[in-house]
């Protein structure tokens, strides 16, 4: 019998000992204890493995639509065993924030979003459990994913203390990076990848223009675009002005001294941008005035139109698909445009962790918050002042481990 077949069996064990209100013996099994509670270790290697992951667990659920402090609760919830070929179990140590995660909490329905389900995307941990997985083995250091759609098919998400995903979703996690910067590297790392690469095709040489660098998309992708030699500017405050310019960005706009748009206009640049990768995607201005500032085969790569509800979100994207599809003399706009379509992709994955490995780019990280201080952390996080990513520990003797030293960062 394999492990997952022991997890089974001893699962159905303890349902059914539970149903006929036979009180277990506490040697056997802990259902109602925190989850580093375990089991007597068993002689037998494989048993011993088996027992000594607990059956339940503490994580931050998505219950209802709302701000983080109504939506999100903290529940024990089953720690899912079971699992399919080619998934595997991970023991989470970090988790990281993104601005999508309370975007779509505030903005979509119960029904659409499938509540309950445990919050967020990122995180980094050990590898505690696999099923035909060839790639990673117990022990492992690993930091991934939870994508929007297997979070909608499996109810799992990154904020817990362990979470089960596949396989192709997980990257080794890179020598030079500690868990905390690890936790937030692949939504957005593979978020900038994408919008670099895939959708603006960027070239060695090529003039560049970020929107929103000090983000976590952002910061990843002022990095990345640097690495592969292409010259860029980057919007940032007078605040973030010289943590962007850490990250590698050649020049900065300031875009509290006037809208950017408005600024690009009236000072184009003497060579006009080969491709403009927007991370904020809140104002359709930046691509409506594109023709002054970007070049007439560049391209305009953004990430998905950010505002309050589904309705203005839906009319916003329509509206810039509008002008990109619409005649010059009816009002269009000239330039290509590419939305951000977020789907995993292991071979990316493994790029992306390979441009850290070498150095070439670092994680940056803003803040870290115990697993307990989640609405602190989101507080952070949508006060749109931070400079890298927002990182939850769940770990927490790691958390005691960064207090005495803060992570390397930008």
């Amino acid at each position: 019998m394999g492990l997952n077949g022991i997890h089974y069996c001893r699962n159905q064990y303890i349902n059914t000992q539970l149903a006929a209100g036979i009180t277990l013996d506490p040697n056997i099994i802990v259902m109602e204890s925190e989850p580093s509670t375990q089991r007597q270790p068993s002689p037998n290697p494989m048993l011993k493995r088996a027992f000594s992951l607990p059956i339940t667990q503490y994580a931050w659920r998505e219950v209802r639509k709302g701000h983080p402090s109504v939506a999100l609760e903290q529940l024990k919830v089953p720690v899912m065993h079971n699992l399919a070929p080619g998934e595997v179990l991970v023991q989470v140590e970090a988790a990281a924030l993104n601005p999508i995660g309370y975007k779509l909490m505030s903005m979509l329905p119960n029904t659409v979003a499938k509540r309950p389900h445990t919050a967020e995307n990122d995180f980094t941990g050990i590898v505690v459990a696999s099923q035909g997985v060839t790639e990673f083995k117990h022990g492992d250091a690993v930091c991934g994913w939870v994508s929007q759609s297997m979070s909608q098919m499996t109810s799992q998400g990154a904020l817990c203390h362990f979470v089960r995903v596949r396989a192709d979703h997980c990257v080794r996690r890179p020598h030079n990076v500690t868990p905390i910067q690890a936790a937030g590297v692949c939504l957005a790392g593979l978020s900038a990848y994408k919008l670099l690469f895939e959708d603006a095709k960027v070239k060695a040489g090529q003039r560049i223009f970020i929107n929103n660098g000090s983000g976590g998309v952002g910061s990843f992708a002022i990095q990345l675009a640097k690495a592969s030699g292409c010259h860029v500017t980057a919007t940032a405050s007078s605040t973030t002005r010289n943590f962007v310019l850490r990250l590698g960005a050649d020049e900065v706009v300031d875009y509290q001294t006037e809208p950017v748009a408005q600024f690009l206009v009236k000072n184009p640049p003497e060579i006009l941008f080969d491709a403009i990768v927007d991370c904020h995607g809140l104002s359709p201005d930046l691509y409506n005035n594109c023709e002054h500032y970007l070049k007439p085969e560049g391209i305009f790569a953004t990430v998905a139109p950010a505002t309050p509800s589904l309705f203005a979100t839906a009319t916003a994207g329509a509206g810039l698909f509008g002008r990109a599809l619409r005649p010059a003399w009816l009002g269009g706009v000239s330039r290509n445009l590419r939305l951000l379509n977020l789907e995993n992709s292991k071979d990316d994955l493994r790029a992306l962790g390979d441009f850290i490995s070498s150095g070439k780019v670092t994680p940056a990280v803003d803040s870290v918050f115990k697993f307990d201080d989640i609405f602190l952390a989101y507080e952070r996080l949508m006060s749109g002042r931070a400079q890298g990513k927002v990182v939850v520990v769940v770990d927490s003797d790691l958390y005691v481990e960064q207090k005495h030293g803060k992570p390397k960062s930008i």
